[in-house]
């Protein structure tokens, strides 16, 4: 048995039931095939998914192309499409797009396989070197992954794209050619078709070199983990917030690596070091103000006294909250926690404690003025006032009156 069908066999002996990211190029096809030729022996289950971007002319003719290959093998089809078309950041974008219907479609025993290669991981390092990333970035594609217990394997990560190759041809696999491949508009073209050639020219094993980077890196992120762990076991990084006390005497170097991974598990992806720059910079030394924020294209990052919290930039399905005072507690959407009624008394709260049958309504992204104890007061005033609240918060976010 050749080495590319090892790969299935063992991948066979451990999981039984799976969905395919099939696009219908030279690696998706290979791996369908390899999966039809263990699938009666093995007895394992295979759905195939096919997105149609909807970017390329030739799009719906690769799209019957799949359907006619699955039908071919008995193997059952999902279509879906992508119709929104994307102007900046594209290969990124449609990436997280493709992920989340592949995540939505995929059942509970179901493992989600895609055909990723040793030269797109050579592709990706070289990538995540141009943005400067760390040890993390140079990890690349991982070939086992999690997300939110649903399991992605790449088992082709380890073969280069010349043994696909020279597997479909031998076995007279038919696929499609993407022509998109040919524009060096985009970072990966560029690199795999200017670039990497050039390199192998002068060292022919620099893709595996490239690879053995990737475990080494994966290797040395593993233990790192493990330290961390031990070391800073009070802190959760699946919360939503962090507390600066924490994080205050730190060396820097540790500061960087503890922050990136509570926001990477809150994000779900790597964060820039620019990021991590200003937030140590406003909200961590910044002992001046007791309220502070920093806004980024998804999310904001909001300092209430000695907390950082991580929030949704906008609120917008929500208006109003109904909270009946008889209950202690209210929960806020989107995670942002709960309120509850402060039972101390004290004359200098702004805010009065509601009568037994009075309602009180929470509102979302108010803009103008308030009236508060009947004085008309502006919202960043009152908000910057949060001593005075009677509400305590068990988690704070800037869109909570």
């Amino acid at each position: 048995m050749i080495k590319i069908e090892k790969k299935i066999d063992k991948l066979t002996n451990k999981y039984k039931n799976f969905l395919l990211g099939f696009s219908g190029g030279i690696d998706s096809s290979v791996l369908l095939y390899l999966l039809n030729k263990f699938k009666n022996k093995k007895k394992i289950k295979i759905r195939a998914i096919h997105i149609n971007h909807n970017i390329n002319k030739s799009s719906k003719k690769w799209e019957n192309h799949c359907i006619k290959i699955c039908k071919k093998n008995n193997i059952k089809i999902i279509k879906k499409n992508i119709k929104k078309k994307e102007k900046k950041n594209i290969e990124s974008k449609y990436r997280e797009k493709r992920l989340k219907i592949f995540f939505k479609e995929l059942k509970k025993k179901e493992i989600l396989l895609t055909a990723h290669h040793k030269n797109d991981q050579c592709e990706t390092i070289l990538l995540a070197l141009k943005r400067g990333s760390g040890i993390t970035g140079l990890i690349g594609i991982k070939k086992k992954y999690c997300i939110n217990k649903k399991i992605i394997i790449r088992p082709l990560i380890n073969i280069e794209k010349k043994e696909i190759i020279k597997y479909a041809y031998i076995k007279k696999i038919k696929w499609i050619y993407d022509t998109s491949n040919n524009n060096i508009n985009f970072d990966r073209n560029f690199l795999r078709i200017n670039i990497i050639p050039l390199i192998l020219k002068r060292w022919p094993s620099f893709i595996s070199c490239i690879y053995r980077t990737s475990k080494i890196c994966f290797q040395q992120e593993k233990l790192l983990n493990k330290l961390i762990k031990k070391k800073y076991k009070k802190i959760n990084f699946k919360k939503n917030f962090i507390n600066i006390n924490l994080l205050n005497n730190l060396e820097k170097e540790e500061f960087y690596f503890l922050i990136r991974k509570w926001l990477k598990k809150n994000k779900k992806k790597m964060i820039s070091y620019k990021i991590i720059k200003l937030l140590r910079k406003n909200l961590i030394k910044n002992k001046k103000k007791i309220y502070y924020q920093l806004f980024f294209k998804e999310f904001i990052l909001n300092k209430y006294k000695n907390n950082i919290y991580i929030t949704k930039k906008n609120i917008n399905n929500i208006n109003i909250l109904k909270w009946n005072i008889k209950k202690k507690s209210i929960s806020l959407p989107n995670k942002l926690g709960k309120l509850y009624i402060n039972k101390k008394k004290n004359k200098k709260f702004l805010i009065r404690k509601p009568k037994i049958n009075e309602k009180i309504y929470i509102k979302f992204n108010i803009k103008g003025y308030i009236i508060l104890n009947k004085k008309k007061k502006k919202n960043k005033k009152y908000m910057t006032r949060t001593k005075n609240i009677s509400m305590r918060k068990k988690k704070y976010s800037n869109n909570i009156l």
